[in-house]
């Protein structure tokens, strides 16, 4: 049975893919559109939030990552320089995300004076949940099984000194505040050998996205890349190995992990990522070809009921750091022979999850259905 209809209020891009699919979830919960406002309109002050919301409304916030004017603007008010986001050029992420949190921390107090309301999700869980150091605390502070991490680094040298004191010689860099793997490095050495393998290319002295992921071999290249990266501050990892799967008939076979939607406090919605490299977010490629969903079925069949139940109570735990959370999208490690699980990410715009279906329901119409009441 579809919840009653509610009046919607989107922020989004209104002709993005997120914003058509939120419309199809909409209309096949047979409620009305969604009333769309663009993040450049409230950032311009042509719009006032407030004055939007009806009582009884829901607002839901969406990622901003589809419109590059939109980031633009967010990087400069966060105090970056532009980049060339159109060819890919890797902008100043600490800078977005200083943007980011002046809009959301506004339209906050602009939401303070409006009608009573639903919130899908709260700016505090937003801002944590895009500030991996901040995320990986918390969840550690609640118990919920993430890989070690080491204190904030500044360079190469400073990565390798703390790795060293802890016996680590695998590690993954991630930005802080990035996401989509953008800025990412798997990163392994031995001895004077070292190996790395990301999604940024360098072209001259810029830095871009690349979705074909670029292997490094030499330590010039490796610390001319960590110390490009740093100053946007970095969040590293001790390097967890991955389950595989085997190739079959559908599939090529490989590394996997996973992206487990929590809604209303239970583990639904499930990708599996699957990758013929460390890096399994699945818009990127490689040699032998695309990253690629996995078999949810298979998997779950391999795992065992008993494992299984445990990784799922892991995502929920991993939710529950987050107090009130209606959603998130929980990146979970599986280590092989499904002995160990951990939590690797925690995304506030983690549920794009397209022709997913849980109880009849895609992520949206679930989100929907659990907001209850107002």
């Amino acid at each position: 049975m579809n919840p009653p209809p509610r009046d919607v209020l989107l922020i989004a891009l209104p002709q993005g893919r997120r914003a058509r699919a939120f419309q199809d979830s909409l209309r096949g919960l047979g409620w009305p559109p969604a009333r769309v406002i663009s993040y450049l309109d409230l950032l311009a002050g042509r719009v006032k939030l407030a004055d939007e919301v009806r009582r009884g409304s829901v607002v839901r916030f969406e990622s901003t990552g589809e419109d590059i004017e939109t980031e633009l603007a967010l990087i400069e008010l966060g105090g970056g320089q532009p980049a060339d986001l159109a060819a890919g050029e890797l902008a100043d992420s600490a800078a977005w995300y200083a943007g980011f949190s002046a809009v959301l921390r506004q339209l906050d107090a602009d939401l303070s004076s409006a009608p009573p309301h639903s919130r899908m999700h709260v700016t505090d869980h937003i801002l944590t949940m895009f500030d991996k150091p901040a995320t990986h605390a918390r969840l550690q502070a609640a118990g919920v099984a993430v890989p070690d991490a080491l204190p904030e680094v500044h360079s190469l040298d400073e990565l390798l000194e703390a790795a060293g004191q802890r016996g680590w010689s695998r590690v993954f860099v991630k930005l802080a505040y990035g996401s989509s793997a953008s800025g990412a490095v798997a990163l392994q050495w031995q001895g004077k050998r070292v190996s790395a393998v990301t999604t940024v290319r360098r072209d001259s002295r810029r830095l871009y996205n690349s979705r074909w992921l670029v292997r490094l071999h030499t330590w010039a290249e490796v610390a001319e890349l960590i110390d490009a990266l740093a100053p946007q501050r970095l969040h590293v990892e001790r390097w967890l190995p991955k389950a595989n799967v085997a190739k079959t008939e559908n599939s090529g076979g490989g590394s996997i992990d996973l992206r487990v939607v929590v809604i209303g406090g239970r583990a639904q919605h499930t990708l599996v990522r699957q990758a013929q490299g460390p890096i399994t977010n699945l818009h990127l490629g490689n040699k032998h070809g695309g990253n690629q969903r996995g078999d949810v079925a298979a998997l779950l069949a391999a795992v065992g009921e008993e494992r299984w139940a445990a990784v799922q109570q892991t995502c929920q735990a991993a939710l529950t750091a987050f107090p009130g959370a209606l959603y998130g999208g929980v990146d979970v490690l599986l280590t092989p022979n499904w002995k160990r699980h951990a939590v690797l990410e925690v995304n506030a715009f983690g549920d794009y999850h397209r022709g997913v279906l849980v109880d009849g329901q895609d992520t949206y119409a679930a989100e929907l259905a659990a907001l209850g009441p107002l």
